[in-house]
């Protein structure tokens, strides 16, 4: 408030200044006093006597003659002093007008002749709201004069009410932009700690197995140098097969030995015993020059026949093979089989009795014909009984050249031959299965063997024999053998099929990983398969 107010109600030079309401407004119970300089006689303008309750004269010292001067609180009396009875506005006929803010209790209690006490109590003011939101905004409440208005000063400009308009537009474009960011970050983060505890997962689960292979199998592990050493820096591949190079070795003690490069994965390689008279396709073919006795298939046979049976029911976890064919029967010096390449090998529960498989397993003339089409029955281990019996057919020689040609030619599975090996052993003519000539004790051996193989490539799976059976007929008399029933064969349409069908599981978990300048070898088999070790009976490997 104006000194020259407080002491005086007559100011030298009296000036109407208004207060802007801009940022501050009143309080309630503040009024306005109103000062009016150089007016006409009050009762000249307004006849009623009310007025007089509300406006109050005072003398100045230079005074006109006929200029009176009022003070008056506009509020109260408004109503009196604008358009009663018609009369003139008192304000316009004043020459100066000067409002001065003053609580309610003051102005009931102002005296004109000395207003000094009274007004220095002053009045009080408060924040408008708009000036809350520009404060909020960090800006500074203001004052536009040309405008006559309320603004908000910011950093960037002045705005109307706030700085949202500019600095928060900008501010929520920022803040969008770091909870974007910190998504993706977090999204990123995520995908990095799921990915390292699935490793952590997988490395877990596969030194588990490891360690459960290590106590089933002891290995013996040589590093790159001892293995490059072993086979002459690979100098002599002995075989090529679809899960590496087979490489021929010889160890310190002069033992010879096959390595097999692993090709998928980290570097690995597995060390077998070397077997010299390689695998039993070479000695049953037709190209081949060499002609085994009957009593060494026959015994070759009924090895293969042992370690299935070991495979099905020796083992504590069941391992179905889904790939017997005489590529995969190995022989030693003596001739006895080893059953191995178990690319496309499965383990399984005992107690399951059917298989769930993704693709078809085996190879072409061999494979049962439940892995083409389940019309014929679910898979099982009985599928490593068909491969079986069709080896031991072959074995006989009564799947020869020609009757493979015409099946091939007349659009019929290799599985269909049988149908004449039944009409000669219904006639009484069983030397028509044998390609060469034999004995009487080597034909009993003969039809033995073409039993026990049309027992075992039944169609359905639950008519042919188990493995354990198989031996147990193998070991028989021929004369506790019956003929099988003739099977009715419908032709299933399937697709052509590839050599090599499947990849392994079982494969994939005998290599033990190792780091990468180290290869991770295995040397000898199973001390549970050692019991297919002797004589005459197969020993297995992978």
């Amino acid at each position: 408030m104006d000194q020259d107010y407080i002491d005086n109600l007559c100011p030298s030079n009296p000036v109407n200044e208004s207060f802007y309401q801009s940022a501050l407004q009143f309080t309630p119970g503040t009024e306005l006093l109103t000062i009016l300089y150089g007016c006409p006689d009050l009762s000249v303008l307004i006849s009623t006597s009310q007025i007089y309750n509300y406006v109050t004269e005072f003398q100045c010292k230079d005074d006109r003659e006929g200029l009176k001067n009022y003070g008056v609180v506009k509020n109260s009396s408004s109503v009196l002093l604008y358009g009663r009875d018609g009369t003139k506005n008192l304000e316009e006929n004043c020459k100066i007008e000067v409002s001065i803010p003053v609580s309610e209790s003051t102005l009931h209690t102002l005296r004109l002749d000395n207003p000094k006490k009274s007004l220095e109590q002053g009045f009080n003011l408060e924040i408008k709201q708009d000036c809350s939101v520009c404060l909020e905004s960090k800006g500074a409440c203001g004052y536009n004069h040309i405008s006559s208005g309320f603004v908000c000063y910011c950093d960037d400009a002045t705005h109307g009410q706030n700085c949202g308009s500019g600095r928060r537009s900008k501010g929520s474009l920022v803040n969008a932009i770091h909870k974007v960011l910190g998504s993706v970050a977090g999204v990123v983060l995520f995908v990095i700690l799921l990915s390292f505890f699935l490793h952590f997962l997988r490395k877990r689960e596969l030194r588990l197995r490891q360690q459960n292979l290590m106590s089933l199998i002891p290995l013996k592990h040589y590093t790159y140098a001892q293995v490059k050493r072993i086979t002459k820096s690979f100098a002599e591949v002995v075989g090529r097969g679809g899960f590496g190079i087979v490489y021929r070795g010889t160890l310190s003690d002069g033992r010879m030995v096959a390595v097999r490069d692993v090709k998928r994965g980290s570097k690995r390689a597995i060390i077998y015993e070397f077997l010299g008279n390689g695998s039993l396709d070479k000695f049953i073919s037709r190209k081949s020059s060499v002609n085994l006795d009957w009593a060494t298939l026959y015994q070759i046979a009924l090895g293969v026949a042992r370690g299935l049976e070991y495979l099905h029911h020796g083992c504590k976890t069941r391992i179905v093979h889904f790939d017997i064919k005489p590529q995969n029967v190995l022989l030693d010096e003596d001739f006895c089989p080893i059953v191995s390449d178990f690319g496309l090998a499965k383990l399984c529960e005992k107690k399951e009795s059917v298989l769930s498989l993704l693709d078809t397993r085996g190879t072409v003339g061999y494979i049962a014909p439940e892995m083409i089409s389940r019309v014929y029955g679910s898979v099982s281990h009985k599928s490593d009984v068909c491969s079986y019996g069709m080896l031991v057919l072959e074995m006989i020689g009564a799947r020869n050249k020609e009757s493979a040609h015409q099946d091939s030619a007349s659009n019929t599975s290799s599985i269909y031959f049988p149908e004449w090996v039944y009409r000669d052993l219904e006639l009484g003519k069983p030397r028509r299965l044998i390609e060469n000539g034999i004995n009487n004790e080597e034909e009993e051996v003969a039809k033995k063997m073409a039993l026990v193989g049309l027992w075992c490539i039944q169609p359905s799976p639950l008519d042919r024999p188990p493995m354990n059976r198989v031996v147990e007929m193998m070991e028989g008399s021929l004369e506790a053998l019956e003929v099988p029933p003739r099977p009715v064969l419908q032709q299933i349409p399937t697709a052509p099929l590839q050599e090599s069908l499947t990849l392994s599981e079982f494969g994939g978990q005998v290599p033990v990983t190792s780091k990468k300048e180290n290869y991770s070898l295995m040397s000898g088999t199973s001390s549970d398969l050692s019991q297919a070790q002797r004589p005459r009976q197969p020993h297995l490997q992978n």
